[in-house]
């Protein structure tokens, strides 16, 4: 018997839209994608596959923003693990910083993420923008389907999967890359940033410091009033390999212009990854 974070129903429901009882080509083969990666197949020799992140993972980028000029530096990491309300997670983390001369605006979002499950359950974020700061600190109950912040908010979630804005960006890595597919999910842990819309198309070739890689685009359309007027639009070159690395991240940033985020550095201890670029 299957742990019910693993059983194939309990990641079926994380990923359909049971309330409006959709379920196109693009969503089987998620389903297809995330059963593959979480649950193991029967059989003494049977093995789980593995994600394509783990603890141990650093990605680092160059920071450029073309509204004001300015630039910095991004790292986002994988650490942990990290036991949440008895279960163990996966501590994702992101933290920027970049800005002109003292005039500086720094970020820091941290994710606990279910790696079986494919689901967080606590969200954390400090943005500092010149002279004010903003806290978000969220704990999420998936087995619930509802979340709570500090600040006295909270609310019901559309799925027993939830996700936040970092673990969405890791989320997209265990996604096919089938081009010319539109994904459509329910996920976020705040119904009313429902849904996220994920277009995926092939954009070709992108130099780094680390070389020029083969990336696919995967554009996230995002409902946040806080952050964007109206829609916001990610867009997310991942390689083209199985280890489906954020090569560049687009991204409009409040107050600042847009964001371009360039990968400079790249470590990761998994032996399944196999970092495939064109020096």
């Amino acid at each position: 018997m299957l742990p019910t974070a693993m059983q194939p129903s309990v990641l079926l429901n994380s990923l359909l839209d049971k309330s409006r009882g959709t379920l196109d080509m693009s969503s089987k083969a998620a389903v297809f994608a995330l059963l593959t990666l979480s649950v193991p197949q029967h059989g003494p020799a049977a093995r789980p596959a593995p994600l394509p992140f783990g603890p141990g993972e650093v990605m680092t980028y160059s920071v450029v923003m073309k509204g004001m000029g300015s630039s910095g530096d991004a790292t986002m990491s994988v650490q942990g693990p990290v036991n949440v309300r008895g279960t163990e997670t996966f501590l994702l983390r992101s933290k920027s910083v970049a800005g002109i001369g003292p005039f500086k605006g720094s970020q820091t979002t941290e994710s606990w993420f279910d790696p079986i499950a494919i689901r967080s359950l606590r969200f954390y974020e400090r943005t500092r923008r010149f002279l004010s700061t903003h806290i978000t600190r969220v704990e999420i109950y998936p087995d619930n389907s509802t979340w709570k912040a500090t600040d006295g908010s909270g609310g019901a979630s559309l799925t027993g999967s939830s996700l936040d804005e970092l673990s969405f960006i890791y989320f997209l890595r265990l996604l096919p890359s089938d081009t010319d597919t539109v994904y459509r999910f329910n996920r976020h842990f705040d119904a009313t940033r429902d849904p996220v819309v994920i277009r995926v198309t092939r954009s070709g070739l992108i130099s780094t410091e680390l070389g020029t890689f083969n990336t696919v685009l995967m554009e996230m359309h995002v409902h946040d009033p806080k952050r964007y007027t109206g829609e916001g639009i990610i867009k997310v070159y991942l390689s083209d390999d199985n280890c489906r690395v954020p090569i560049r991240i687009d991204s409009n940033v409040p107050d600042l212009g847009s964001a371009v985020l360039t990968l400079r550095s790249y470590v990761n201890p998994a032996p399944s990854c196999d970092f495939a670029h064109r020096p």
